[in-house]
């Protein structure tokens, strides 16, 4: 059904392209926060250990408290005043902008606030948007193909950036910033496609057809 409907193939290969960006996003900012606390403390490892679960009690502290201020007071204002086909590209542009930081300006505190940033809208914004996205699909695509795209597709994501981080450490020793590089690259894609998605949504709200399957 995914692969014989336009629309939610676009759907997939984009929330597959958008956790492949998350998930090595997850690698680069543990790498720079490992050698910040090895900065910081030297190399006794009980000392870096706790740097490093510091670091993250405060990550996860603002990345919720972030999304759960989005969640109640601009998820549906963005919804309202500028649309799904808007809501769709928000998370693609503040990620192209958390990795472009984390690329010329690789500091802990920087990288520590984009990142906070994209999480609290992916958990927060993004995540009512591609639901809302299903929202013209047929009862058969919202039950079954939407399934498929939310476990399988996504989990692919984290597959890709798996394989992707193996290969370039191991074959071209790549470092935080050139995987920085990669995700602003995988951004633009990301964009492209959120922007498509975008269009068709439009189109198919405004003439309250479901999208057909492709011969």
């Amino acid at each position: 059904l995914v692969f014989k409907t336009r629309y939610l193939l676009l759907m997939a290969f984009m929330l597959l392209l958008a956790n492949t960006v998350n998930t090595t996003g997850e690698y680069i900012l543990g790498h720079i926060v490992r050698d910040a606390a090895i900065e910081h403390v030297g190399n006794d490892s009980a000392a870096v250990g706790r740097e490093i679960g510091q670091f993250y009690s405060n990550y996860f502290t603002y990345v919720n408290i972030l999304g759960l201020f989005l969640q109640m007071f601009v998820v549906s204002r963005v919804v309202k005043h500028l649309g799904v086909p808007v809501g769709v590209l928000i998370l693609p542009i503040l990620s192209m902008t958390a990795y472009g930081i984390a690329g010329f300006i690789p500091f802990l505190h920087a990288v520590l606030g984009a990142k906070v940033a994209e999480n609290a809208t992916d958990y927060s914004i993004n995540n009512t948007v591609r639901n809302m996205l299903f929202l013209p699909c047929t009862r058969e695509q919202k039950y079954s193909a939407k399934q498929v795209i939310d476990s399988f597709f996504v989990r692919m994501g984290d597959v890709v950036s798996a394989v992707l981080v193996f290969v370039c450490t191991t074959f071209f020793s790549l470092h935080p910033r050139g995987f920085a590089v990669i995700n602003v690259v995988l951004g633009i894609a990301w964009f492209l496609m959120a922007r498509r998605i975008g269009q068709e949504y439009k189109a198919l709200s405004a003439s309250q057809q479901p999208p057909a399957m492709n011969a």
